[in-house]
């Protein structure tokens, strides 16, 4: 639902774009209007650093083409052969500066300069006036257009802490009950696709705040991540596991019990408390007798280890955020 919102999103603000840019330049007596909005649109970024950073080196390319044109057409007049050289200096020039995303608009516009033979001051600032209204209004459609950041980025953190506790609550089944594997192992793949996806998401919708260095969301969604890591550690524990132990009941009893308690409130010292106990409970039992015992508890102690490793990276973020909540 999110991506088609963010599609529709993109669409109107484009069509803005085309739209504005081309009635300025019809209003200003710009005979080519249409081509003024199509560059409107190919000015317009995924997001809006991205449109301020690509849109300046797009300007100084496009100067550099019209001003190079002028210099070569009227040392060499309008020919093929002095074409030619236009397009090795320029191109050159271009990837050389590390500005060459405005190669196509240029050239566009140095074709204008060479159909129509002319280099006067009128003619180019015609065509300087082209991209500055293209540019210009991509700019600023583009830092008004309403992104909705808050609303969109708490949505990512409530269906990552879904996700993440159904990705536990399926593993505490998958402890005790491993006779349907592949089922789990195609679940666990589907959460991480999505996961990842959403994260994806809130990076881009991140890089569109500007002016604002308040990223605790995206840092929500990062520990998220990191959390996510120690998870999939623990299913390949879970995978490993040859033989069942008793110690499997009571560790996936714990991991059900902290699915219910994934969410924004700072649980995890908590649940680091109950951990250690039931890490004490284990450490005063008998040893391993059989190989096979000894092999699943060290996997079963993995486990554990990798639930204290999660919860301390959760207790991690409280202490750098330690009044985070969403609003």
């Amino acid at each position: 639902m999110m991506y088609y919102k963010q599609v529709i999103q993109t669409t109107i603000k484009l069509v803005v774009v085309a739209v504005i840019s081309a009635l300025i330049a019809y209003m200003v007596g710009i005979t080519d209007y249409i081509f003024v909005g199509v560059v409107g649109i190919l000015s317009v970024s995924l997001t809006k650093k991205d449109t301020i950073k690509d849109n300046l080196k797009r300007f100084l390319d496009v100067l550099l083409g019209l001003a190079l044109s002028a210099v070569i057409f009227i040392l060499f007049g309008y020919n093929l052969y002095a074409l030619l050289i236009f397009l090795m200096v320029f191109i050159f020039a271009s990837y050389v500066l590390k500005i060459n995303i405005g190669i196509i608009p240029a050239l566009v516009l140095v074709k204008h300069v060479f159909d129509a033979e002319d280099v006067g001051w009128l003619f180019l600032l015609e065509r300087v006036a082209i991209i500055t209204i293209s540019i210009g209004t991509a700019l600023i459609v583009n830092l008004i257009y309403p992104e909705f950041y808050n609303k969109r980025m708490i949505e990512y953190v409530k269906k990552v802490d879904q996700m993440l506790q159904d990705h536990l609550y399926m593993l505490s089944i998958y402890l005790v009950q491993r006779d349907q594997g592949p089922e789990y192992v195609k679940h666990y793949d589907l959460l991480n696709m999505k996961i990842t996806q959403i994260i994806s998401e809130a990076e881009a919708g991140d890089k569109d705040k500007l002016f604002d260095n308040d990223h605790r969301y995206l840092a929500y969604l990062y520990m998220r991540r990191n959390q996510l890591s120690y998870i999939n550690n623990m299913y390949q524990s879970v995978d490993r596991i040859q033989k069942h132990h008793s110690y499997e009941s009571v560790i996936s009893t714990y991991i059900k019990d902290l699915s219910l308690d994934i969410g924004l409130d700072d649980k995890a010292t908590i649940q680091l408390s109950k951990l250690s106990d039931l890490k004490q409970h284990f450490k005063s039992e008998k040893l391993p007798k059989t190989r096979h015992e000894f092999e699943t508890r060290a996997l079963l102690y993995h486990i554990i280890e990798d639930l204290e490793a999660l919860l301390k990276i959760k207790v991690r973020f409280h202490t750098r955020y330690p009044n985070f909540i969403i609003i």
